[in-house]
């Protein structure tokens, strides 16, 4: 993929920001990102994380969990190293990338909150290969009828919970098909 801006060198950073609901993403290499950057059109996260990452850390506690509900970053993550790849916190802090699937688990609780200031969700909502479109829906469709059912038989709504739940058995006949 080439740089959204130049259109000259190979994409390397990939930046996403949501500002009061709006979208922005970026594609770009690393000189027009870092010209960007010095510009203040595109922020960089680490350099937001270094400066909260100070001594006061019963009032950094209370700014990151008051103002941004969001946990301060912990001077004990900087000793923490991912199992599988042997990333550290401060190295993930430096280069705002992760160094494996694994350090996602590693780093949950200081991950998960910037994460979802940054994007403004904690889960990825990224687009679905369209060889497997129709089986997310499905998927997605099926835990849909399943809550549904439950609230129905809560709510003593019989003829719904039968309609639903054999709208839910169609659904997981198509996937055992599908599986086959």
């Amino acid at each position: 993929m080439l740089c959204e801006k130049c259109k000259k060198r190979t994409a390397t950073v990939f930046y996403n920001e949501n500002l009061n609901g709006k979208l922005r993403s970026f594609s770009l290499c690393g000189e027009c990102a870092a010209k960007l950057q010095k510009r203040g059109d595109i922020q960089d996260i680490t350099s937001m994380m270094d400066s909260f990452a100070d001594p006061f850390s019963d009032l950094q506690e209370a700014l990151f969990h008051g103002f941004f509900g969001i946990r301060a970053p912990k001077s004990q993550s900087a000793g923490k190293k991912c199992p599988a790849c042997g990333t550290s916190y401060q190295e993930i802090a430096e280069r705002a990338r992760v160094g494996c699937p694994v350090c996602y688990k590693t780093f949950q609780d200081e991950l998960s909150g910037l994460i979802q200031s940054v994007h403004g969700v904690g889960t990825h909502t990224g687009k679905i290969p369209s060889r497997h479109q129709a089986k997310q829906e499905r998927k997605r469709l099926l835990q849909e009828k399943k809550k549904a059912l439950v609230q129905a038989v809560d709510g003593e709504n019989y003829e719904r919970a039968a309609i639903l739940r054999d709208e839910i058995r169609q659904l997981e006949n198509e996937q055992e098909k599908e599986a086959n």
